[in-house]
């Protein structure tokens, strides 16, 4: 037998063990609805606050470069890594925070340590919900855990600590930095900034602008969405940076007094426009192609003042053996419960945020879901790499959202992988989530190595169609 065949029975029969261990520790308890919460007002009341977060020991500590394969040591500095906050209230009858970080993923655990720190605050200001949309950059650091010399964590434990204090006090300043004015969202076509990586060629190309408009005349402040993976500097990149987010910011900043938060879509197998070969020339093209575009936006419509916000918790099941074993040596943060659904009987508990603000629906993912699980689009029994229909996929969540104009934002409040259509899923036949996989076509499908499996799509489907039919008995 290869050792990779080997190692992959092995890191089957650990993780299966690992998880019998599991039930006979911990019960996995059931989880509740939880309340969904509206508020109204007459203006819209948002602040907004930004750090940039970089160690105090870089040089002579070892940081490890996220997103491109284990053991990339950083080497230099680019550009300094990000977090920005803003509050969304109505008035004064309570609001919700979101935040940009400029990093691969956070862990839920970690978001709820976050949460933890701010519940005083929470009950002081009446925040309805605090959520962290991480833009998934390729150059930044690792706040995972497995981009590092395995089989030891690549978090840096005082970096993470500064990090997660810098997103408390951010929240904090958003709101004390809040002002009265009008919210306006708009969108443009930007289908020169993404490509597919593999079938089938379905692309939001879609970049939407959420603009708080400032009673005083102050600066703007835009929240901005797209679908494109942060990973333009590539795998061979050892210098720290937010990657095109960076010249995104700097882009808009050049035209126009605004602060600015960003976000990634579906971003499953989408990667940047090819601008160019160069690799440093492309990231700032693309940078630059999407700040214009955002500066372009001139039909923006106001939105009504009022929101509704439901955080879910939902447990997924876990059939990555490989994911599931990193975790058992605590190389991440996750929240690991036995399970009767999957290949290893283990689940990892997460989350989905469901949000209409005015008359927008925004859905807070926490992976990476491939485009067509979200807009449909699926391959055809005989262009898919099972040969299966795509009748054996779950509805597009546009369709369950009965909204074309769903809004998404991936890798938000956890880090969990792709999310990929199991018609189109492939793992290796005697290696699997260790190596790529090749379909009947002889297509490599590497994405499912780091899903946590098959069924995730279908989780996903189910937890947000039964979020949609709260929200509709709610509203009669």
């Amino acid at each position: 037998m290869p050792i990779a065949d080997f190692a992959a029975s092995a890191l089957r029969t650990v993780s299966k063990h690992n998880a019998k261990k599991l039930k006979r520790k911990r019960t996995t308890p059931p989880i509740t609805d939880h309340i969904i919460k509206n508020v109204k007002g007459d203006k819209y009341k948002v602040g907004f606050a930004s750090r940039d977060v970089m160690p105090d020991d870089f040089g002579t500590t070892v940081h490890w470069v996220a997103g491109h394969g284990p053991g990339h040591k950083a080497e230099g500095i680019h550009d300094p890594i990000t977090v920005s906050a803003v509050w969304i209230g109505c008035g004064d009858n309570g609001g919700f925070i979101m935040v940009s970080a400029d990093c691969i993923g956070i862990t839920n655990s970690e978001v709820d340590k976050i949460r933890d720190s701010l519940s005083d605050f929470s009950k002081k200001s009446n925040c309805k919900s605090i959520n962290i949309c991480c833009t998934h950059n390729h150059a930044g650091f690792d706040t995972v855990g497995y981009w590092g010399k395995l089989p030891k964590t690549g978090k840096n434990n005082a970096y993470m600590d500064k990090l997660l204090f810098a997103i408390s006090e951010i929240c904090k300043a958003a709101y004390y930095n809040r002002k009265d004015g009008d919210i306006y969202i708009g969108s443009a076509h930007v289908p020169e900034a993404q490509m597919k990586k593999r079938p089938p060629e379905v692309l939001h190309d879609v970049l939407t602008r959420i603009r708080f408009v400032p009673d005083d005349g102050g600066a703007e402040t835009w929240f901005l969405n797209y679908a494109a993976h942060p990973n333009t500097l590539g795998g061979a990149n050892r210098q720290i940076s937010a990657d095109y987010p960076y010249y995104l910011r700097k882009t808009i900043k050049r035209e126009k007094d605004v602060n600015i938060l960003f976000g990634v879509g579906a971003i499953g197998a989408v990667d940047p426009g090819n601008f160019c070969e160069d690799k440093t020339e492309r990231t700032k093209l693309q940078g630059e192609c999407l700040g214009k575009a955002a500066l372009s936006i001139s039909d923006d419509e106001k939105l009504e003042c009022e929101f509704t916000v439901l955080r879910q918790p939902f447990y997924i099941p876990v059939d990555n053996s490989v994911l599931a074993f990193l975790a058992s040596l605590k190389i991440m943060s996750s929240k690991r419960y036995p399970f009767d659904k999957g290949e290893l009987g283990l689940a990892l508990k997460t989350e989905m945020t469901y949000i209409e603000l005015g008359k927008q629906k925004i859905l807070l993912l926490p992976g990476e879901n491939f485009p067509e699980t979200v807009y449909g689009g699926y391959l055809s029994a005989q262009d898919s790499s099972t040969g299966d229909s795509p009748d054996i996929n779950p509805e597009p969540l546009v369709s369950i959202a009965k909204d074309d104009n769903l809004l998404v934002f991936g890798v938000s409040n956890d880090m969990t992988g792709y999310v990929v259509p199991p018609n189109d899923f492939i793992l290796n036949r005697t290696q699997p989530y260790l190596s790529n996989g090749n379909d009947r076509f002889g297509i490599s499908h590497y994405h499912e190595t780091n899903s946590l499996g098959i069924l995730a799509q279908q989780t996903i489907a189910d937890v947000f169609r039964h979020i949609t039919e709260r929200m509709n008995c709610s509203c009669t």
